[in-house]
């Protein structure tokens, strides 16, 4: 019987078939820029920083970089008795890496492992939500381009939370889209523990509950609650700190990033003097504004598919941008992980989406070979 192409690409997205596109599509991606990264590193290409010509400098050095030596501690000797750097870290990737070093993986190469399942999984699941939302052929347009998207494509491969963070996020809502509430409470605590800002995903539940009229499940936000509140009560006993997690921040409030906070509080009141000390950052000022504009249009129309989703990234903008919870080189990258930021990038023109995958598979490049070479910092 002859089939048309219309008939083709029908069958194609009913069928499950249509996930492995957005998954071999990234990973494809990465292994091309990956490549490229590598190979730029050892004729000397950098951005005002090292330059790795050293021959013992390996693949896996591409994806552990960092503050992946920092997990990779925790994931060696686990947390210090006392009060610690470490301590600002969150526990549950650091010891999903510890569980492969027990098994003789070596931490690097289980670092990296961890970092890629996660991202791989968390693609298919943000699919599978976005299908939630719009026709498929829409969801796997987001699904490729959100995770071609810059901040995501780099920080779900290298040896970070980041990863790991966004799937449980997206479990979480997804779970609560099924109305399976207590799948859905475990997994924000699970996020709440892979990056202290996954706490803020209960913001999305209680929204939605108020929005659906689910007061009763409120009761279910103690869970997450529960989990941050019980690794804050063993880091005390660890240590005798009430928070360690939060008192081990002043570690990294050096003079210079107090001076910056200071400098942007200034010029939030008008107070012009402050540019020459925020001059020096100036390309990771006009990311972080360009960060706040991609927000802004994103939750606008993150809002005509969700509102409760579109007040979580709202809300989490919000609280991260006015108590300065995030350091300012790591704002733009944390925004980004926030998943419904992805759910408004598709489009039904072909050109425009090559152009668009051009564009980020460029800028990806760019932004990994940066990260290697002190371009962030």
């Amino acid at each position: 019987m002859h089939r048309t192409v219309r008939d083709v690409i029908r069958g194609f997205t009913i069928s499950r078939k249509r996930f492995t596109v957005p998954v071999l599509g990234i990973l494809a991606a990465h292994v091309v820029v990956g490549l490229l990264v590598y190979y730029s590193l050892r004729v000397g290409v950098t951005f005002g920083g090292r330059v790795v010509r050293d021959h013992a400098f390996s693949w896996i050095c591409l994806f552990s970089w960092w503050d992946s030596r920092y997990y990779f501690e925790i994931a060696r000797n686990w947390y210090p008795s006392g009060l610690d750097p470490l301590w600002a870290f969150s526990p549950l990737y650091p010891e999903a890496v510890r569980v492969l070093g027990f098994l003789g993986v070596d931490l690097r190469i289980g670092g990296f492992a961890v970092a890629v399942a996660c991202c791989m999984a968390s693609i298919t699941v943000f699919q599978r939500v976005a299908e939630h939302y719009m026709v498929r052929t829409q969801a796997l347009i987001a699904a490729l381009l959100y995770f071609l998207f810059p901040p995501v494509f780099l920080f779900s491969f290298v040896s970070y939370p980041e990863s790991m963070f966004v799937l449980l996020a997206l479990l979480c809502w997804y779970f609560n889209e099924k109305h399976s509430d207590l799948s859905a409470s475990v997994a924000a605590g699970l996020c709440a523990l892979s990056r202290s800002e996954g706490i803020l995903v209960i913001i999305a539940l209680l929204c939605d509950y108020a929005v659906q009229k689910r007061i009763r499940n409120i009761g279910y936000v103690l869970v997450p609650l529960s989990a941050i509140g019980g690794w804050e009560l063993y880091g005390y006993v660890r240590t005798g700190v009430w928070f360690p997690s939060l008192a081990a921040q002043e570690y990294w409030n050096t003079p210079k990033a107090q001076a910056v906070r200071l400098a942007i509080q200034k010029l939030v009141t008008g107070n012009l003097s402050s540019v020459q000390v925020l001059f020096p950052y100036r390309w990771l000022i006009v990311a972080i504004i360009a960060t706040f504009a991609i927000v802004a249009f994103v939750a606008w129309r993150t809002w005509k598919i969700d509102r409760a989703l579109s007040m979580y990234l709202i809300a989490t903008t919000v609280i991260l941008a006015s108590t300065f919870s995030v350091a300012y080189r790591s704002f733009p990258r944390i925004l980004s992980f926030i998943f419904p930021v992805g759910l408004p990038m598709h489009t039904k023109k072909l050109i425009l989406l090559g152009a668009l995958v051009l564009v980020f598979m460029t800028l990806d490049y760019v932004a990994w070979l940066a990260f290697l070479t002190d371009g962030f910092y």
